[in-house]
């Protein structure tokens, strides 16, 4: 009887101290783009695609600081496009915290249809940007660059025809 009490006791130790061990281990934390990507943001996004973008590549340190000085050139009229928007992503968001999914439809509706313009100029922004961070390469680099560009394309493209496809399931469209 003895021995079964000392071989419980035993492996209740062993338990007891495998369990503080790993509680006192430190987690290891999740870049913080990752953190945002997975957080649904758009900027999280927006940096996963930038380093699609550069992706097979070794910048010199003189690129490094010249694609610093486009992205600080673009930064403030993003900034500035993100807060045109602001109010009506805080009143979708507003009314999805209420339960009220048909205004927040309504609002995305809207938004959707009032903003083909600013779509269209924050494009032609984005287009800018990318001919800038292409110029501030090296040859060798801007040939790997528009590879990339190249593959984004179709990655975006494969995704809009997949999305199109559900949509077209959900509204009972028979899609090719």
């Amino acid at each position: 009887m003895n021995h079964i009490r000392t071989a419980l006791a035993a492996a209740m130790l062993a338990f007891g101290t495998a369990a503080v061990a790993s509680a006192q281990q430190t987690t290891a934390t999740r870049p913080r783009a990752e953190h945002q990507h997975q957080r649904g943001g758009h900027r999280g996004a927006g940096m996963h695609a930038r380093k699609a973008l550069f992706e097979g590549m070794t910048l010199s340190s003189a690129e490094k600081a010249n694609l610093k000085a486009v992205r600080t050139k673009y930064a403030s009229q993003m900034k500035a496009r993100r807060q045109q928007e602001k109010p009506q992503f805080d009143a979708i968001r507003a009314a999805r915290q209420r339960g009220d999914t048909a205004a927040a439809k309504q609002l995305r509706e809207q938004m959707r249809t009032q903003s083909a313009a600013q779509r269209a100029q924050m494009k032609k922004l984005f287009q800018q940007e990318q001919n800038d961070l292409r110029a501030a390469l090296t040859p060798a680099n801007q040939t790997k660059f528009d590879a990339n560009v190249a593959k984004m394309k179709q990655r975006v493209a494969e995704r809009a025809q997949k999305f199109g496809a559900r949509r077209g399931a959900k509204a009972g469209v028979d899609r090719p």
